[in-house]
């Protein structure tokens, strides 16, 4: 009876406390949870119509390529057409002269040029029609213009020994890890030599090089033609192709000596090993190249048919005529190998 009378008292306070629970009203939202509420809604992106996304991708389009765009390409389209016509402009431009003066030297150069003479070894013909064209100069400038045009030619030497001398370093160096310190010194070596290789041929001839600073017509022969022609010294007769195959062969390797003496001293033995093999690997490829075959002799035309009667002998019998004999065949000489690949060459 005492039990009852505690139970029900306990069951009623669960009940009215579980009943004011369910009752009871929200509470409102803290800050915090407000603010999140309203980031993440401001980062939702508004809905873009077909329309205004066109008008968008509109604006990244780049803009027409029109042909005021390129206002050096059209320059160069409407520059000089030929050498001698940009080379007259620059001797106008660092000489300042005049029309007469332009119209001078185009005719002095035409009629040294004129005077070319085969029958003399090409470099004398050069140095003489130099020293024509540096007379003839003498007349047509001003001593304020002569001087400026010795400062050109000076410069012009100088280009020439270093288009030279790079033109070596820059086959090695594909070759061959150099060190700044090392570059510098092959170099200034390399430099050495190609001064004193053009220091051989006369300073008038270099006037008429392809790539003189005058307008000669790019008639004449390069600088490394011409330095060729000079180590060459005595000619070979034409009809004489072994020795010339060999006068050739000497020449290159004379120039490779000179060429491993610029290295000698500034690569370690590894570096030049690595120089050594790449000249190997060229000497093999040029062994693979196929061998000009000689150019077939034409074949005589066919003798007329001719009816030859039977000789009569001494005993008065008749006898064939005697066959003539057959040509034997030409060996076909062998052609020489070809020549050694140079670097810078």
């Amino acid at each position: 009876m005492n039990q009852s009378r505690l139970i029900f008292p306990a069951l009623a306070a669960l009940v009215g406390f579980s009943t004011a629970w369910l009752l009871k009203p929200d509470a409102p939202n803290s800050p915090a949870a407000v603010g999140k509420e309203e980031g993440a809604v401001g980062k939702r992106q508004p809905r873009i119509s077909p329309a205004t996304r066109a008008t968008a991708a509109d604006g990244k389009r780049p803009k027409d390529v029109k042909a005021s765009d390129f206002p050096l390409a059209d320059q160069a389209d409407l520059g000089p057409k030929s050498r001698d016509e940009a080379r007259m402009l620059r001797l106008t431009e660092a000489l300042g002269l005049s029309i007469d003066q332009q119209g001078a030297i185009i005719r002095l150069i035409e009629e040294v040029q004129a005077t070319a003479d085969g029958n003399v070894p090409v470099i004398e013909d050069l140095a003489t029609r130099g020293n024509a064209i540096e007379a003839g100069l003498a007349k047509v400038l001003s001593p304020e213009q002569l001087a400026k045009f010795q400062e050109l030619r000076e410069r012009e030497r100088e280009n020439r020994i270093e288009v030279r001398s790079q033109r070596v370093l820059t086959g090695v160096i594909e070759e061959i890890d150099l060190s700044p310190e090392q570059r510098e010194e092959v170099l200034n070596r390399l430099r050495q030599r190609s001064r004193a290789e053009l220091q051989s041929v006369p300073a008038a001839a270099t006037l008429l090089f392809d790539k003189s600073v005058l307008p000669t017509g790019g008639k004449e022969l390069s600088a490394d033609g011409i330095l060729l022609l000079a180590k060459a010294g005595a000619p070979v007769l034409a009809d004489d192709a072994v020795a010339a195959h060999q006068k050739v062969m000497d020449g290159q390797r004379q120039e490779l000596e000179e060429i491993l003496r610029c290295f000698d001293g500034v690569l370690s033995p590894g570096q030049m090993g690595q120089y050594q093999a790449a000249l190997a690997e060229t000497r093999e490829i040029l062994k693979r190249l196929p061998r000009g075959n000689p150019v077939p002799a034409p074949e005589p035309e066919p003798a007329p048919v001719i009816t030859v009667r039977p000789e009569v002998g001494a005993e008065g019998v008749e006898r064939e005529p005697e066959p003539e004999p057959e040509p034997e065949p030409e060996s076909e000489s062998e052609t020489p190998p070809p020549p050694l690949l140079l670097p810078g060459n």
